[in-house]
């Protein structure tokens, strides 16, 4: 059974949040909470978070950020770094759902009262679809428990190894097409088994990804990827990824081969 957060609607969000702006990370500590006077949980489906266990949450990702310079400016490696450890975190020990962690409340909760001190070191800009969860692909703890999940496969003695083959711009393009590629697991790991395997040759990486997602979304029009057992489903993303690259490279000289 699913794990219940608390949800932190958004006019009480926007509230904090707007708070927050002007606030230094050292009097972000200082709004720490386990709980806050308007959220509210999912009526059924699971039982509530204990308190103590969003205290272990914390804790644990504040030990993370410690290593990464928290409260101090952080390095992009130290960033990376910390994104990954985080994603993991989240995915092995919130025991979230699929269903719950699509709440964008949830994460706003964690954000905003659990956790301000670090969500505004994370992202020093502070722009709000990183608070706000507007756009689960953007939020500063949304984006990563769903990342943990899309690329975690349970018969791998790595199974959290795919997370270090995209990075953020380039995941969020799978992401952001969630509705016909990201909400299967199955076929998110089967796109990045088949990258890791492209030698784009001097090829943009980033509009090869896209061209290479479109075909996909074309396929998908009329074939059921989940249907497919995993080898007839490696052999479909696979051609795909050839036809993609075919069409970047033919113009230029020979064909680039997948591994």
């Amino acid at each position: 059974m699913s794990v219940l957060f608390p949800r932190l609607l958004p006019r009480q969000a926007q509230a904090l949040y707007d708070q927050y702006q002007a606030l230094a990370i050292e009097d972000l500590e200082q709004q720490v909470a386990l709980r806050h006077d308007s959220a509210v949980y999912a009526a059924t489906g699971g039982d509530r978070v204990r308190e103590k266990d969003l205290e272990k949450l914390r804790q644990a990702i504040v030990a993370a950020a410690r290593e990464a310079g928290f409260p101090g400016r952080a390095t992009t490696n130290d960033q990376t770094n910390f994104d990954r450890k985080i994603a993991v975190l989240l995915h092995q020990t919130s025991g979230l759902a699929p269903a719950e962690a699509a709440a964008r409340d949830i994460w706003a909760f964690l954000a905003l009262v659990v956790l301000p001190d670090v969500s505004f070191w994370r992202f020093e800009k502070r722009t709000d679809e990183r608070f706000l969860a507007k756009d689960l692909t953007r939020h500063v703890f949304g984006r990563l428990w769903w990342r943990a999940h899309l690329v975690h496969d349970p018969d791998s003695t790595e199974p959290y190894a795919a997370l270090t083959i995209l990075g953020e711009a380039a995941f969020d393009q799978i992401y952001a097409r969630r509705r016909a590629l990201g909400g299967s697991p199955q076929l998110v790991r089967s796109i990045l088994r088949v990258w890791q395997e492209i030698d784009t040759g001097g090829v943009n990486a980033t509009d090869l990804l896209k061209d290479f997602l479109k075909r996909l979304l074309r396929l998908g029009a009329f074939m059921s990827f989940e249907t497919l057992e995993d080898e007839r489903l490696a052999a479909e993303v696979r051609r795909a990824a050839h036809d993609s690259l075919h069409a970047f490279t033919t113009e230029r000289g020979p064909r680039h081969a997948l591994g």
